[in-house]
């Protein structure tokens, strides 16, 4: 809404002229005096009198606020992507969902609602909502420019992947590299860039990791040509968290160590839990578990986030296992969970509570609870964590086997094996 009360006020004091002069003819000296210190809100007729007299338009003013609001919300649009933090965005939605702009075209609306999708989405808004605005989004896909129907098909990767809909995300994604295809050089570069990055930690977390570095990668190219520093570092990180999981360890710490560097040199304080919770897991496939153990510890110091730091706290949990330190185990396994139970209206925080549940189970901190690990399986499989069915499926499997339950561990190696066909996209045994 525009601040008439400053307006009028700013104007009057930039021509020189006294409350007096204003007010004569129009309203009295001391009802401007209250306009101007916003202790009433003028009439229509008064406002509109005292605009004339300043030579000021009404009209004129909308714009002026319209094209000022789009500017400062695509700043902040951009800053927030570039961030990615679920805090910082809140607080940027929080800000611009107070003001009430009534647009004077139809492409302005759009463009504003698109900005504020996106900020919602990184701001881990309600679910309900999201889905409300990209319901209204995709009723009116023909009446979008270009920019538009990328931004909104790069909004709705974005949420999927939020949301483990994986097969969606995918969809968008390929829907988004067709408008690439068709309109790059109506697309501004840095959001290319921003694509790619989505969509390296798309196809990352479904295993296509030879697809997500190359994305990382693309992004990369882009962000250092336009010099984008937290992007660039970020980009650094996805590089090495592939280069991991695909066993280029050497690579993979390079990529890292000059990520951490980077946010040294920068001074991206808040990029060091991330990068330190990723050297540690490098640390943890190289088999150093101790050294693994120290990165998670000291990326908690650094982490404020729920999600990292049960992530961090997970992988204390995993790498005090491979050393079987049960003390230590139920230590950190009743921190993750205390934590999540801080946190039950996040519903995919289950996945770590049962994960901290499995390995008390594992180590005999907890007795054995059959009916809570077909509950945790049958929750990782409609959330497609996959590889959780994987990995839980064989450590349970040879728990019965031992405990000489064969029809229960038949059934949990069985499902082990199905799995492994889904994550290497075969249909048959025989493909292997």
């Amino acid at each position: 809404m525009l601040n008439y009360s400053q307006i009028i006020k700013n104007e009057r004091i930039k021509q020189n002229m006294t409350q007096q002069a204003l007010a004569k003819g129009i309203c009295s000296t001391s009802y401007l005096s209250k306009i101007e210190k916003e202790h009433v809100i003028p009439r229509d007729h008064i406002r509109e009198a005292l605009l004339k007299k300043l030579n000021l338009n009404t009209h004129y003013l909308k714009m002026s606020q319209e094209e000022e609001f789009l500017r400062e919300l695509h700043r902040a649009f951009q800053y927030a992507i570039h961030l990615n933090s679920a805090e910082h965005a809140q607080i940027v939605w929080n800000h611009f969902n107070e003001f009430n702009i009534e647009f004077s075209t139809r492409e302005n609306f759009y463009q504003c609602n698109l900005y504020l999708q996106r900020i919602a989405i990184i701001a881990k808004q309600p679910i309900l909502d999201l889905d409300e605005i990209s319901a209204a989004f995709a009723s009116v896909l023909n009446n979008l420019n270009p920019e538009q129907l990328f931004i909104f098909y790069v909004n709705s990767c974005h949420y999927c992947l939020e949301n483990r809909l994986y097969k969606d995300a995918m969809k968008f994604m390929s829907k988004a590299e067709k408008v690439i295809q068709d309109y790059e050089p109506e697309i501004p570069e840095w959001l290319i860039g921003n694509f790619h990055f989505i969509s390296s930690q798309l196809t990352y977390t479904i295993h296509h990791y030879s697809a997500a570095f190359s994305h990382a990668h693309l992004a990369l190219t882009i962000f250092e040509k336009l010099n984008l520093q937290t992007p660039i570092i970020n980009c650094y990180i996805q590089i090495g968290i592939c280069n991991n999981r695909s066993g280029l360890f050497e690579y993979a710490k390079k990529a890292l160590q000059t990520a951490y560097h980077l946010a040294v040199q920068l001074e991206k304080k808040e990029l060091y839990g991330t990068i330190l919770q990723q050297l540690g897991q490098h640390a943890a496939l190289t088999g150093e578990s101790k050294e693994a153990i120290q990165y998670y510890r000291e990326s908690l110091e650094h982490t404020v986030s729920v999600e990292p730091k049960l992530a961090a706290i997970h992988n204390m949990v995993k790498e005090y296992s491979k050393l079987q330190q049960p003390t230590f185990i139920q230590y950190w396994c009743k921190k993750g969970i205390q934590l999540v139970s801080e946190h039950l209206n996040a519903p995919f925080y289950r996945t770590f509570y049962f994960q901290f549940r499995f390995y008390q189970m594992l180590h005999h901190i907890e007795s054995l609870k059959p009916d809570v690990i077909e509950e945790a399986i049958t929750y990782f499989e409609e959330c497609e964590e996959l590889i959780l069915v994987q990995k839980y499926a064989i450590a349970f499997g040879h728990v019965f086997y031992e405990q000489q339950s064969f029809e229960d561990a038949a059934k949990l190696y069985k499902k082990a094996n199905e799995v492994a066909l889904t994550i290497q996209r075969r249909n048959y045994w025989q493909d292997l």
